[in-house]
């Protein structure tokens, strides 16, 4: 919403980045009965929306824009799915469907979407929900030239799951369901994948009962461990718990960044070669996001308003920032800006820091965030004054090392989630 001043996160191009998530979404889903009969797994609805609907804001958020649906049973369905509930318009995504008329298994899907996969690409099982830092997962599997990745979570009863032993970073074993009941890692259901690994399989087959194994005999499988909230509705129990786990795990706490002299220096930069950033920013922002909250940028920017720059360079600014911050492994869920001035040619307005109907309050009504353990960092009075006004707690920021400053302050800090369910 430009006129707004708000920056939305669907708008950004991660040009050189991941930007792909493929999702499988074919399965038949046999242990849920007759509740798959006419639904495919992923559509059963958890709380007030189909499961796979919040699979991919979650991926949206972490700034993927192309998914890829790998579907099979009841396809069309899934083709229903995304154009009843506009996934595409509200989510400001793009979305495609690879089809497979016959069974081809969940490794023999991602064979057959060959012509539509990129270089390297976001996997997500459509049945599970493993929430931790995707963009980390991606980071680190590129860094160490990995062609494949997983990442993998402790449970205490694995006996429903494969299970996965390390050496080091590299996936040294996958024992079969069932060979481990006690606490164990599993494959968490979340990969990094290049196009040429699957471009040595055929179809059909299996990811987990060939690719993997394959794979892990060559040791070209790295696993990553992480820590954070799982689920998984493959059977009935757990996609009961799901209705009410899934919701209140999306409810979390915000924290609201001030631009200028807190992400960067100076102040109403407005292109890539004028920033600087403030040392530990980078970090500072993945710090948040791998503890769980929601991270927004609330900024003024009054030059827009005193015509010295147009508005639309604050957009290609802030997904140049964006780039920058998801090659750290780090993500702004959403930007608001106010290109607002009362003595500039753009009128005043409520957006306008610290007014009553701020960006934050509109960040408020357009996400799920809990205002307990909510709170604004910033530099200036105004930003003190928006933070009173929102109720939420304000933290000054006088320069220095940014993530420093967060680790510094016991009260900033939040545990990652790590309930689960079966």
């Amino acid at each position: 919403m430009a006129t707004q001043g708000r920056t939305s996160r669907n708008q950004f191009r991660r040009d050189g980045l991941v930007s792909q998530c493929v999702i499988l979404v074919g399965g038949i889903g046999t242990r849920l009965g007759a509740l798959t009969k006419t639904t495919p797994k992923p559509l059963l609805e958890v709380g007030d929306a189909p499961f796979l609907e919040m699979l991919i804001a979650e991926a949206r958020r972490r700034g993927f824009e192309d998914f890829l649906l790998l579907a099979g049973h009841r396809s069309e369905t899934i083709a229903a799915f995304v154009a009843d509930r506009a996934i595409e318009q509200r989510f400001v995504c793009r979305v495609q469907l690879s089809i497979e008329r016959t069974p081809l298994g969940t490794g023999g899907a991602l064979v057959h979407a060959l012509p539509l996969l990129k270089n390297d690409f976001l996997l997500l099982n459509g049945d599970t929900w493993f929430d931790f830092n995707w963009l980390e997962l991606v980071a680190n599997s590129r860094r160490e030239g990995a062609g494949a990745a997983l990442a993998l979570r402790q449970i205490d009863r694995s006996d429903r799951y494969e299970t996965v032993e390390l050496d080091g970073r590299r996936v040294s074993a996958i024992i079969p369901r069932g060979g481990l009941r006690g606490s164990a890692l599993i494959n968490g259901g979340v990969y990094h994948f290049t196009r040429g690994v699957v471009e040595g399989f055929s179809a059909p087959s299996s990811l987990e009962a060939q690719i993997l194994p394959e794979l892990v005999g060559r040791g070209e499988l790295r696993g990553y461990r992480y820590s954070g909230f799982f689920i998984d509705i493959g059977v009935p129990e757990s996609l009961a718990a799901a209705s009410e786990l899934v919701p209140r795990q999306r409810r979390r706490p915000a924290v609201f960044l001030d631009r200028d002299e807190v992400l960067n220096l100076d102040h109403y930069v407005h292109a890539p070669e004028q920033i600087e950033w403030v040392p530990g920013a980078k970090g500072a922002v993945k710090l948040l996001n791998d503890a769980g909250y929601y991270v927004f940028v609330v900024s003024n920017q009054a030059d827009v308003a005193k015509a010295l720059y147009p508005e639309e360079s604050i957009g290609t600014l802030h997904r140049w920032m964006a780039r920058e911050l998801a090659e750290a492994g780090a993500w702004i869920d959403d930007w608001r800006f106010s290109p607002y001035y009362p003595e500039g040619s753009v009128a005043a307005h409520d957006w306008r820091k610290p007014s009553p109907g701020m960006m934050i309050l509109d960040l408020f009504v357009h996400w799920p965030i809990e205002r307990e353990g909510s709170f604004l960092v910033g530099d200036k009075i105004s930003d003190i004054q928006a933070a009173e006004v929102a109720g939420i707690p304000f933290y000054l920021f006088t320069g220095s090392d940014l993530a420093a400053f967060l680790r510094s302050n016991p009260s900033l800090r939040r545990e990652p989630a790590a309930a689960s369910s079966r």
